[in-house]
């Protein structure tokens, strides 16, 4: 015969508020984690320190690829002031976690002002346990605002 057990109704009460404040702070399909967010020198020549840390991953620099010369911003102006260039924005990573962890990274340059240059963003996969291993993704760009980027805003938003 089984053993059955049963609950006052001030315990059951109190399970099901429970339950239910678990539940609300949860919602259905909507994703947990951080959104953490630094502005840093345009990456021109070299990679940036960025030193973004969810959890045991670390987004370490970010740099950026095929950047614009003096002649090319200058060939742009003289000919077709609406000529973009494909930048390639690289971040860095360690990880010594033993999960991975999905990242949508968002960068934005900004001008002196605080105005947009230009933004692109891009869903990832941090590896668990390794070091050094590389995100990266496109950004287009007008070649003429190239130069008046200063600083370069990244927004990592972690799910889980």
């Amino acid at each position: 015969m089984p053993i059955r057990f049963r609950l006052s109704p001030l315990v059951s009460a109190f399970a099901t508020l429970a339950a239910a404040l678990v539940l609300a702070a949860r919602p259905a399909g909507a994703a947990q984690g951080a959104l953490l967010e630094k502005t840093v020198d345009v990456p021109r020549d070299k990679a940036i320190p960025v030193a973004i840390t969810y959890g045991r991953a670390t987004l370490n620099t970010v740099e950026s690829i095929n950047d614009p010369n003096a002649s090319d911003v200058a060939d742009a102006t003289a000919k077709d002031p609406k000529d973009v260039t494909f930048l390639i924005i690289r971040f860095r990573y360690d990880s010594d976690d033993y999960m991975k962890h999905k990242v949508k990274l968002h960068t934005i340059l900004l001008d002196e002002a605080g105005g947009v240059v230009a933004d692109a963003s891009h869903s990832a996969t941090m590896d668990p346990k390794v070091k050094d291993d590389t995100i990266s993704f496109p950004m287009k760009v007008r070649t003429v605002d190239w130069p008046k980027a200063t600083k370069m805003k990244v927004l990592a938003t972690f799910l889980d």
